[in-house]
């Protein structure tokens, strides 16, 4: 999924204090943490694994949730000390998902377009000739020079 500014979206340590919140409905493991979180924004934000997991290691670590193994795989939990971090930066936390929450809503048409036009390309990829190639390579960057064009103008105001 492509969203601008993305990493923007959220200031750095939010990604902590949802999974500690996601982690707060009940123990899960490590996919449903990140499932339940692209469920939360409307899968327009969705985590990647190579961040929530490190997070999930480095909470553990400072005893803001426990693991148990079930079989080969991990369950997370959040402990007391979690909930007591949670509790104490509830307001900003609030204010900050819904500042997210804000900016992914103002955008949510051009996001699904977004992902409508990459998801069309990437199912089709392999059975483009080298003439369909041609012409939407055509198309993306003409469409590329004119939405360069639209970004960068002056606004009237």
């Amino acid at each position: 999924m492509f969203l601008p500014r993305r990493r923007a979206l959220f200031r750095r340590g939010i990604l902590r204090h949802l999974i500690l919140r996601t982690l707060a409905k009940g123990p899960m493991h490590g996919y449903e943490v990140i499932r339940s979180l692209s469920e939360e924004f409307g899968g327009f934000y969705r985590p990647s694994a190579g961040s929530v997991y490190p997070l999930l290691r480095a909470l553990e670590g400072e005893g803001y949730m426990v693991v148990e193994e079930e079989g080969d795989k991990k369950i997370y939990s959040i402990t007391s000390k979690g909930r007591e971090f949670l509790k104490k930066n509830e307001e900003k936390v609030k204010d900050l998902i819904e500042k997210g929450r804000s900016f992914l809503q103002e955008k949510r048409g051009l996001n699904r377009e977004i992902r409508n036009l990459t998801s069309l390309i990437i199912a089709h990829y392999r059975d483009l000739t080298p003439e369909k190639d041609k012409k939407i390579f055509q198309i993306l960057k003409e469409a590329r020079r004119k939405i360069t064009d639209i970004v960068f103008e002056e606004d009237a105001s």
